[in-house]
């Protein structure tokens, strides 16, 4: 049988109490333990996507490829966050895509609704996600990359580590070169 146990534990963390076990039961029932290789799609735009990733372990990336073919980063996910197209289950603008060998606990839409019914900590902690979403747009237009590089730096330094630079370059909105001169810049402020 699947390995569950660190569902349960964010199930118990946001509810603030033990699950049942049929409660534990419910949980194995509507969500699916899958495994993603690296740089494997799991879903492209255009396709009707119809689930919600909570990530066990590894790394997600969510990304608009326009006209020109030119990817942009627009979120990364990694260990106990979820992901996925806001707009499930309609048909996504995005491709999600795994940075790394990424274990993941997915949901349909129609077992997630039933699931934030019954557990209403759920949807505060999805809500920050939508505010994260929303800092992060705003963040995009309102700041210099310098400025949105700090911040990444500041908040998720281990992001940093486990991304290459064309995927960092690509969240700012910025060239690799470009990206390099920030870092060149940033070294040199430090010395």
């Amino acid at each position: 049988m699947e390995d569950f146990s660190l569902l349960y534990s964010y199930f118990e963390k946001i509810g603030n109490r033990e699950l049942t076990d049929t409660e534990k039961e419910e949980i194995v029932s509507v969500f699916r333990k899958e495994t993603f290789n690296k740089k494997q799609r799991i879903f492209n735009a255009g396709d009707e996507n119809t689930r919600h990733y909570y990530i066990e372990k590894g790394l997600l990336r969510m990304y608009i490829i326009d006209q020109s073919g030119k990817e942009f980063n627009l979120l990364f996910g990694k260990e106990r966050q979820w992901l996925g197209d806001l707009s499930t289950p309609a048909t996504t603008s995005y491709y999600l895509e795994a940075v790394e060998k990424t274990t993941v606990f997915s949901i349909s839409e129609s077992a997630f609704a039933s699931i934030m019914s019954k557990y209403t900590e759920l949807s505060a902690n999805i809500r920050r996600s939508y505010i994260f979403l929303q800092k992060r747009f705003v963040a995009i237009l309102s700041k210099t990359a310098e400025e949105n590089y700090e911040e990444l730096l500041n908040n998720d330094p281990d992001l940093v580590q486990r991304l290459p630079q064309y995927h960092i370059s690509s969240y700012l909105g910025v060239t690799p070169v470009f990206l390099s001169k920030i870092i060149a810049k940033r070294a040199r402020k430090k010395d």
